[in-house]
């Protein structure tokens, strides 16, 4: 997904600058010039990212950051401080109400401005490292989860197969060869997500994009189940 920028500076010339460095790092960019037009556009908005002035008039960049944390919807989304400021009083005010960074304005020139476009990129990879790891950690817990049940039902199957209960049935004996094989290929998604170490994506239908779980697994990997 494109990450969500929201710029907001009293000065246009500003927002102008950065809509352009923002739309050709492939950000899309969203500016008010105005702390209350910009709270309300927020709101609609959810961005991933506000970039924020510190000196506007009405309502300061402080204001507006603790206005949006009066707000569910916006009360975890990061600010950066973007101000001519360079007072270590004014940072440490902004680090102690939550921003995630705080930059001089001076990274608007055109020989620091990579200096600019790094923090972003660096930020939005840390944040999607951090995404990623939840996904895994969710995954870990949701094997843990399905093991237990997967237990039960895989090793009814198999008992009763090998009891010869369902035999004088060819239907019931059909049902539970079904049960045993959808159970081995729930195991073997099981162990290729358990054993997942990094994100490969593959194209799925009309677009959407999803896990690459077709790796071969290691001939020595445990089934999960025990014996049965």
């Amino acid at each position: 997904m494109t990450p969500k920028i929201m710029a907001v500076d009293d000065d246009p010339s500003v927002l102008i600058y950065l809509t352009q460095i923002m739309q050709a790092e492939g950000y899309a960019i969203q500016t008010e010039s105005d702390g209350q037009a910009a709270l309300v556009s927020m709101a609609e908005l959810i961005p991933d990212l506000v970039i924020l002035d510190v000196d506007m008039p009405d309502l300061d960049g402080l204001a507006l950051l603790a206005a949006m944390r009066e707000i569910e919807a916006l009360k975890k989304v990061p600010v950066i401080f973007l101000t001519v400021k360079d007072a270590r009083e004014d940072e440490s005010r902004g680090l102690k109400a939550g921003v995630v960074d705080y930059i001089s304005k001076e990274v608007l020139a055109p020989e620091r401005v990579d200096i600019l476009k790094f923090r972003l990129r660096n930020f939005f990879a840390t944040q999607e490292n951090e995404r990623l790891r939840g996904i895994l950690a969710t995954i870990v817990a949701a094997n843990h989860e399905i093991n237990n049940p997967m237990m039960v039902v895989l090793g009814g199957a198999e008992l009763l197969r090998l009891k010869g209960s369902v035999d004088h049935n060819a239907d019931a004996l059909e049902a539970v060869e079904r049960i045993v094989e959808a159970s081995h290929r729930i195991k073997e998604v099981m162990e290729r997500t358990a054993t997942l170490t990094r994100f490969e994506i593959k194209s799925y239908l009309h677009g959407i994009e999803m896990l690459d779980l077709g790796k071969s697994l290691p001939s020595d990997s445990d089934d999960g189940f025990g014996s049965l």
